[in-house]
Order: structure tokens, then C-alpha cells, then sequence
């Protein structure tokens, strides 16, 4: 599975690097968790000095918003995208379904911290940023939920608890999803759409309302 890019935070000569940084800190906050992940083991783990670390980010903790920070802004950049195209409701919640399963898939370690060990005691006085940039991707779904029961594609539910619902069986793929598994994130997230969309969808042979 090819990892998504991240965006660049510092010049471009930096980025390469930093990704790097990025994605080795993730593995092992993944691997070890986030407290028992020390500097100098991600340093180790880069074949650095611990010193060299500190170009690129002040803290652990700032290193574990960067990494919540580049897994956030993937999911609202496609979120944005297909919120603004020219498509029905159950178009727009499907394209987004399929995005949200197949970025996790793609950058497991990463969704898995900023999933996991994303906490408001681990994040410290980052945890605004946190909740911030949580809602936004929430207000998006249920916008696009909203919309479908307001033109009578959706049934007429709780929008909030939907989200919910829907946030929650995407985001569990971290618990079981193998990278290196038989099935591919579009194949995972075919199933996942099929499930959810004849939830939420109003049966085509019943009316509407």
C-alpha cells in the first residue's frame, strides 16, 4: 500500500526528513505506545543523535500533535473535496466512507496513534487543537448527512448519532485491518459503504419520509 503524502510544515528541503520523522515516531508509538516511546528511541530508530531531533519539533508531545495534526488534515482535505463536488448525498457519503477506510488502511501507524493514544492527558494543552479539528471533520459528515434527509435520500434519523455510528465502524478498522492482508483498502471499504449506505438510505420501495 503506497503512504500519503504528507504536507509540508517546514522549507522543502526539511520535508523528506521530517516525514521520515514523522512516520518512525508513529510506528513506534503505535508499537510501544506513546509514554514508553522514548527520544532517543526514535532517534536510534532513525539512526541519529537525539539532539538532531529537535530541528524539526520542541517535544514528544509535539511531535505526537504533528503526527494527529498530518493524519486530521488528510481526512478533512478529502472530506472538503467531496463535500464541495457536484453530487447527490449518498454519492458524497459513499466517496467519503471509501476515503476515511482506505487513509487508514494506507497509514495505519499514523490513525492508529492519533486514534489511540490521541487522549486529552497525552495531547496536554494541544487538546483544543484536537477537539478543533475533530469537529470539523464531524460537522462535514453530518452536513453531508443532512443534506441526504433533507432531499428524502436518507431516512429521517438522528444525524448526530449516525456520525457517530459512522466515525465508529470506520475508525475500529485500526483494531484488525493487515496491510499486508488479502483484501485492499477499496475492497475493505466496498463492504464498509454497502453496509452503512443501506442503513442510512431510504429503501426504494417504501416511501419516503
Amino acid at each position: 500500500m503506497k503512504p500519503h503524502r504528507f504536507s509540508p510544515s517546514r522549507n522543502p528541503a526539511d520535508n523528506s526528513t521530517q516525514r521520515q520523522l514523522y512516520r518512525v515516531a508513529a510506528r513506534l508509538f503505535q508499537q510501544k505506545g506513546y509514554r514508553a516511546t522514548s527520544m532517543q528511541d526514535i532517534a536510534d530508530a532513525l539512526g541519529i543523535q537525539k539532539a538532531s531531533i529537535y530541528y524539526y519539533i520542541r517535544t514528544k508531545q509535539d511531535l505526537l500533535m504533528a503526527i494527529a495534526r498530518a493524519s486530521m488534515e488528510m481526512l478533512l482535505a478529502e472530506g472538503e473535496r467531496i463535500a464541495r463536488a457536484p453530487l447527490p448525498p449518498d454519492q458524497k457519503l459513499r466517496e467519503l466512507l471509501k476515503s476515511h477506510v482506505t487513509l487508514i488502511c494506507r497509514n495505519l501507524d499514523l490513525f492508529t496513534v492519533s486514534l489511540r493514544e490521541l487522549t486529552p492527558v497525552n495531547a496536554g494543552d494541544h487538546w483544543k487543537e484536537v477537539v478543533a479539528l475533530r469537529d470539523r471533520y464531524e460537522a462535514l459528515l453530518r452536513a453531508i448527512l443532512r443534506e441526504g434527509m433533507e432531499k428524502g435520500a436518507f431516512r429521517n434519523l438522528d444525524e448526530k448519532l449516525v456520525g457517530f455510528a459512522f466515525l465508529g465502524m470506520v475508525n475500529w478498522t485500526i483494531r484488525w485491518v493487515d496491510p499486508q492482508g488479502e483484501k485492499s483498502p477499496e475492497e475493505i471499504a466496498s463492504v464498509w459503504e454497502e453496509l452503512f449506505l443501506n442503513g442510512v438510505r431510504v429503501p426504494r420501495d417504501l416511501p419516503k419520509g
